[in-house]
């Protein structure tokens, strides 16, 4: 899968992609079919939900083949590839589970991925970035209010200058309060996967459909990383490499 400029303009200004029918329906099947039996088998303890709403639901798939796959294997990666370059096989995946609840939803808040809280594993006084987000869609998302993947376009602009006039080390004090502009959820069927810049902020809406949301997230990092450092989030564009011309 190759983008045409005239997604990578839309790209640069938002945020984020949505790339319609990545992955392959029996690739998705396969992926339900490990979660849920997992779910089944393994069930989920009271005490850990707290961490796997911020972690992962079923810690012992987030490397197995048919989760890993949603990637390795379809239009998710040559995406990434075209849009990122030098970019490195994830490892792992997150399974991102929402339930449904009950109404009325809330407004969701804005995050960008990394910032420690209690439950997410990140250590206090750290942070935990990378280049980009991909999530791959596992079951149909066609309306708001259903757990949508959601999104402030264009937040990752905001931020970036905001971290350019007063240091990467803010967010360590939690997200800027700062204007981000106005939530978009993404509506997705099942197949469907989301790029997105690691600054974009975003979150997950309440789930008042009767409907369990399936995602799966893969953390996505160019091979220089580490030596760009936080200066990509001074420049969010810096390690996307398919993007310039």
């Amino acid at each position: 899968m190759q983008l045409g400029w005239s997604h990578k303009r839309r790209l640069v200004r938002d945020g984020y992609v949505l790339l319609r029918g990545a992955v392959p329906a029996e690739r998705v099947a396969a992926a339900l079919r490990a979660i849920n039996r997992s779910l089944g088998q393994e069930g989920m303890a009271r005490d850990r939900l707290p961490e796997m709403r911020a972690r992962t639901y079923c810690p012992e798939l987030v490397a197995a083949d048919d989760i890993v796959d949603l990637y390795r294997a379809t239009d998710v990666r040559r995406a990434a590839e075209d849009l990122i370059g030098r970019v490195r096989d994830p490892g792992q995946a997150q399974i991102a589970l929402r339930f449904p609840e009950a109404g009325p939803p809330g407004s969701p808040t804005p995050h960008i991925d990394g910032m420690y809280t209690p439950e997410n594993g990140v250590p206090a006084g750290t942070l935990y970035h990378f280049t980009a987000l991909a999530g791959v869609f596992l079951s149909d998302v066609p309306a708001p209010d259903a757990g949508n993947f959601t999104v402030w376009p264009g937040s990752h602009q905001h931020l970036a200058a905001h971290f350019r006039e007063r240091g990467v080390e803010s967010l360590l004090d939690g997200l800027p309060r700062i204007p981000l502009g106005a939530p978009k959820p993404v509506l997705a069927h099942a197949g469907d996967a989301v790029l997105a810049n690691y600054a974009l902020a975003h979150a997950a809406a309440a789930n008042v459909s009767p409907h369990v949301r399936y995602a799966v997230f893969f953390r996505l990092f160019h091979q220089d990383h580490e030596s760009v450092g936080t200066r990509s989030l001074t420049d969010p564009w810096l390690e996307w490499e398919g993007l310039r011309e």
